[in-house]
């Protein structure tokens, strides 16, 4: 039953995107969830949500971005390097070393009289068996929608949720970046767009991993 409930938004949201009635202008703005394993230099948009197990090595991206029928989503603006997030830090028994990237997204996207944080990047020590969620509810606030969706990352945005919005607002000016926890990290240039397709699946199909994990 829950599967069944499940796709039917997701099926409504694809037919909003995909359909020639939709418009080019419409988009929506949420958090995107991306992961390299160990030794890898690329990200790969997560296909499971923040559910799988992290391993030793490992590095999670996060990023606030808005993608549209013609404009794909991006991928944290930093590249994932576990070197320089963890190079520094000691294997502890028992736990694993994973790097985690927060990219807050452009001003453009910014809900209305909200300010994006700036970038954030950590090494997170956490326990062996953990999951991705654990990873980010270890250094930083995330705001859990009922059905599993994550709306809001240290504080941002404030209310909203996977927001439909106008996709001409990327040609407004940018807005300048507010601090987390007055930690802020150097971000690298080399945006890498991400298909559409991808971001919405990890956006949804981490909603039944994640409903799982708290009901268990």
């Amino acid at each position: 039953m829950f599967k069944k409930l499940l796709l039917i938004p997701f099926s409504i949201f694809l037919l909003s995107v995909f359909s020639p009635q939709a418009s080019a202008e419409t988009g929506y703005r949420y958090w995107g969830y991306f992961q390299a394993p160990a030794s890898s230099t690329t990200w790969t948009a997560a296909m499971t949500g923040p559910s799988v197990e992290v391993k030793d090595g490992d590095v999670e991206g996060w990023t606030f971005t808005a993608s549209g029928s013609d404009i794909p989503a991006a991928s944290p603006m930093m590249e994932p390097d576990f070197a320089a997030l963890c190079g520094e830090v000691s294997q502890v028994a028992g736990k694993v070393r994973v790097g985690l990237v927060v990219d807050f997204g452009i001003g453009e996207i910014a809900p209305t009289g909200e300010t994006p944080r700036e970038f954030f990047s950590d090494c997170v020590v956490v326990p062996e068996g953990s999951v991705g969620l654990d990873v980010l509810e270890a250094v930083l606030d995330v705001r859990v929608a009922e059905s599993g969706l994550i709306c809001g990352i240290a504080g941002y945005p404030a209310e909203e949720c996977g927001a439909e919005i106008d996709m001409s607002i990327l040609s407004a000016p940018a807005v300048d970046s507010a601090p987390v926890d007055d930690q802020a990290a150097e971000s690298s240039s080399g945006n890498t767009p991400a298909l559409l397709v991808l971001a919405v699946v990890a956006l949804l199909v981490g909603l039944i991993a994640v409903r799982r994990r708290k009901k268990s």
